[in-house]
């Protein structure tokens, strides 16, 4: 039996992405035979772990996508209902409070997300309530069938996360209201909402049958929420060890968000350098790091797990290592970059996402505009354009890394690419073949046949020409063809980097990327390069965020129909009370979003930054980015990127037992300029608490790391996203007034909170 279950993720592995497995097919169907073994050995081995009859080998993970079998149980019950009263109402309920909170706080001085965790434990406590409360006899056996169970919450998050966004196409039409007075109509509007999502839907299931079903796609950041559903919902409640540790430590970072995040922020970075000499830029830029766009963080400590996160717990090994990799290279070439003056460093802030002008003043970008068109005679007046040292090397590394993609993952991942690809040959008669224990139970279940999907696409297609068109973008038809095969390209890619390693650091840089190609075949369109922005980058996230969805359901035992109807109802849900509340927002509080500093209810501070690095990209980019311009390396480093993984690739054909195949390129060079935005104090608890977890821990007390990590990291992150989402509301501003707790030595207002001198911006 042991042998049998170590060498099944083996088994996925090498056959069920080649030629060998395909053929297999056709001998009398043996495949499906073996399969059902499987599944059944696996549900044996559950049950021995669960009662602790495993032994420290059994539970140790040796490697990375063995977490789905050894920590997720197979379990699952058919019978139980997924489609219910509390489903809908629910669902709906949480997708309307996620959609209209997420709208306002897109107009707010504060930013404010609607986290999954914050949705599930919510929906937890109402689904159980709703469970004892409403009748349940009778004609009301609909409306409450039994105990709140696992399908039902699982549909419920699935519908109420897609809609709890204020999605990317709302700052398009937003912009394009405030801004270039085009006002959309309410159809035109709801439906590049809709269309834009529903595009990225589209290439999920196209690609689901390579990146959802087989065990190596395990998707890392699903597993402890996967974890977390099955734990509440098949433990018993009163006895169950893990349902205890995460009510215990749910409460306990209740309680303990509060002191970092709003008594002592001094706590969210502690740095020795800084509290010795608070005085120095250099200490600042390099040691300091607990106030935005501050400095790297070097050596500074952070006890506020708002900023940490768990993905430390849960990303695995090689992972961190990589991404550890890519920092050390950070401090090297940002204090490198910086302090050797390279690009006219030192006469613009160390870190920052601003554009400046030759004095080191923010660029009057909207001077440029002619009728919402760059204009060649105000650049002249104005004069060239310049980016903070930090954020120009950001842009480097980030082409560098998406280059370095696309040869690392059709080197590496091939002989999972190419039987995959050779399933839309209409003349090709071997299915793929997939052999995995979660999957198999779902074969029970009616799967969605690929037609649906293409005709999906093809919808969502003629939904973006059209409404392209009616909101007088000036992107033409063939650049926004273009531009989608090119985000249904490196969805194949991103995707296949986020399901087998958990790598997705990836949205911002993307987005840069589509800006800067639609600069170059649209050239001195602002609106045409949010257009072509949005239609890259937003369909390639709902792409990956809907097979992250499709792997929860499969982990989850949700019927792949149920899925997909949950992420559509949530869409549209979505996408109308979006447009809603953006319509009520701005035709109420216009001269408030228009101004530069806003009120203290309402500010246009994110519509103003996207409108502004449309008009950088899509006004600047020949001036900033051509070829005899201050940058014109950023464009040329996605054709170095290509090549840069061929050393590590070459030194792996030459000794192939080294390890070679576990450094990723893409990876290193994305957190090469990671420090540069942002607060970077959290850098170095998460290195050490990652190596904590997923090596020592996962390698010494193997027993411990299957059972309780993934419940931890859940816990952890519960707790402290409850709090901080009522700390908004009860101190920070979001109900209007902020109170401040008073200054004092831990919360002093005129330094920065790791009392590191303020940031020059």
């Amino acid at each position: 039996m042991t042998d049998a279950v170590n060498t099944l993720p083996e088994f996925d592995e090498k056959q069920s992405a080649s030629d060998i497995s395909l053929e297999k097919k056709g001998v009398d169907g043996a495949e499906v035979t073996d399969d059902a073994v499987m599944a059944k050995e696996v549900e044996e081995f559950e049950e021995r772990l669960q009662k602790d009859e495993a032994t420290e080998d059994e539970y140790r993970v040796q490697e990375a996508y063995e977490v789905a079998i050894k920590v997720l149980s197979t379990r699952d019950d058919p019978d139980l209902p997924s489609l219910t009263f509390r489903t809908f109402f629910l669902g709906l309920g949480f997708s309307a409070f996620g959609a209209v909170l997420a709208q306002i706080y897109y107009f707010k001085p504060q930013t404010l997300l609607v986290s999954t965790l914050f949705l599930l434990v919510l929906s937890y406590w109402f689904g159980n309530a709703m469970a004892i409360i409403l009748p349940s006899k009778g004609i009301f056996r609909w409306i409450n069938p039994g105990p709140f169970n696992i399908k039902e919450h699982v549909a419920i998050i699935i519908m109420s996360s897609t809609a709890a966004v204020s999605a990317t196409a709302i700052q398009v039409i937003s912009v394009q209201d405030l801004y270039y007075n085009n006002k959309l109509n309410a159809g035109l509007a709801i439906f590049t909402l809709i269309g834009s999502q529903l595009l990225g839907y589209g290439y999920a299931g196209l690609l689901q049958d390579m990146l959802v079903k087989p065990t190596k796609c395990f998707w890392p950041s699903t597993i402890s929420t996967a974890n977390l559903f099955q734990a509440l919902h098949y433990d018993n409640q009163m006895t169950s060890k893990r349902v205890r540790l995460f009510w215990t430590v749910f409460c306990v970072m209740f309680v303990w968000e509060i002191i970092p995040q709003w008594i002592f922020p001094l706590l969210t970075g502690i740095s020795i350098f800084c509290l010795a000499n608070n005085h120095s830029t250099v200490f600042r830029n390099v040691f300091g790091g607990a106030s935005n766009n501050e400095g790297m963080g070097l050596l500074s400590w952070c006890f506020d797990w708002n900023l940490i996160g768990s993905d430390c717990l849960f990303n695995p090994l090689w992972l961190q290592i990589n991404q550890d990799i890519g920092i050390f290279l950070t401090y090297i070439l940002m204090a490198g970059v910086y302090y050797g003056n390279l690009w006219r460093a030192k006469d613009f802030p160390f870190m920052s996402q601003a554009i400046f002008a030759e004095d080191g003043s923010q660029y009057n970008q909207t001077a440029l505009l002619t009728d919402g068109k760059f204009d060649p005679v105000k650049y002249e007046q104005l004069g060239p354009a310049f980016f903070s040292a930090t954020n120009a090397l950001y842009l480097m590394t980030s082409n560098l890394s998406l280059g370095a993609t696309v040869t690392h993952v059709f080197f590496w991942h091939w002989q999972d690419i190419k039987p995959f690809l050779k399933t839309f040959n209409p003349w090709n008669k071997t299915p793929l073949v997939v052999h995995d224990p979660h999957y198999e139970k779902m074969k029970v279940y009616k799967q969605i046949p690929r037609w649906w999907y293409f005709a999906l696409l093809a919808a969502a297609y003629a939904i973006a020409q059209g409404t392209n068109y009616g909101g007088h973008s000036g992107l033409p038809w063939w650049a926004l063809t273009v531009i989608l095969l090119i985000s249904l390209t490196l969805s194949l890619l991103f995707s296949t980097l986020a399901a087998t390693i958990g790598f997705k650091e990836f949205n911002s840089s993307a987005n840069g990327f589509y800006q800067m190609i639609t600069a170059y075949m649209v050239p001195g369109q602002p609106i045409a390069n949010m257009y072509g922005a949005l239609y890259g980058q937003h369909p390639q996230g709902q792409c990956i965020a809907m097979l992250g969805d499709l792997k929860l359901g499969q982990y989850c035992k949700l019927a792949p129909r149920v899925t997909f109807s949950m992420q559509i109802l949530g869409t549209v849900v979505g996408a109308i009370l979006n447009y809603i509340m953006m319509v009520t927002i701005i035709d109420s509080n216009r001269d408030a979003l228009l101004s530069i500093s806003g009120t203290r209810l309402w500010s246009g501070q994110n519509a103003q930054s996207y409108n502004s690095n449309a008009i950088s990209w899509g006004g600047l980019a020949p001036e900033m980015f051509g070829p005899h311009a201050v940058y014109h390396m950023v464009p040329i480093c996605l054709a170095i990127g290509v090549f840069l993984p061929l050393p590590f690739i070459a030194a792996w054909y030459f000794w192939p037992k080294a390890g070679f195949e576990n450094f990723s390129t893409p990876i290193i060079l994305q957190y090469s300029c990671f420090l540069s935005v942002g607060i970077n104090t959290s850098v170095n608890p998460s290195m050490v608490i990652g190596l904590f977890s997923q090596w020592w821990v996962r390698t010494r007390y193997p027993r411990w790391f299957t059972k309780y990590n993934y419940i931890m990291a859940a816990a952890l992150d519960g707790g402290t996203q409850v709090i901080s989402f009522i700390l908004n509301f009860a101190v920070f501003g979001a109900s209007g007034t902020a109170h401040s707790f008073p200054d004092w030595w831990g919360n002093d207002l005129s330094l920065s909170a790791d009392r590191c001198a303020l940031p020059d911006n």
